[in-house]
């Protein structure tokens, strides 16, 4: 599926369309194989860079979240205030 995603991005960013005779009609050792060859060649160092980047980000973003669950967690079973204590109002007005 990572691959998939890859793909679909690097088509996109470099805007290729695929228009070469199959590699497989080509001589081997001719001009146009060994372009085929190098193009395929690059086409997957590009996706290997990609899909790279991409688990770099997935792990960031997991990391991330699971921070920000546990602090959501650390501040949910905090305890409450004890009671008898008056509320600071940081907002209220004691200038007037």
């Amino acid at each position: 599926m990572r691959a998939l995603f890859a793909l679909t991005f690097l088509l996109i960013m470099t805007d290729q369309r695929f228009s070469e005779a199959d590699p497989s009609s080509a001589s081997p050792g001719s001009a146009a194989r060994s372009a085929w060859c190098t193009q395929h060649k690059t086409l997957h160092t590009h996706l290997d860079a990609i899909e790279e980047k991409v688990e770099k980000t997935v792990e960031y973003l997991y990391s991330e979240v699971k921070t920000l669950l546990d602090t959501i967690t650390d501040t949910a079973q905090s305890p409450p205030l004890p009671t008898g204590i008056p509320i600071l109002d940081i907002f209220d007005d004691d200038s007037s």
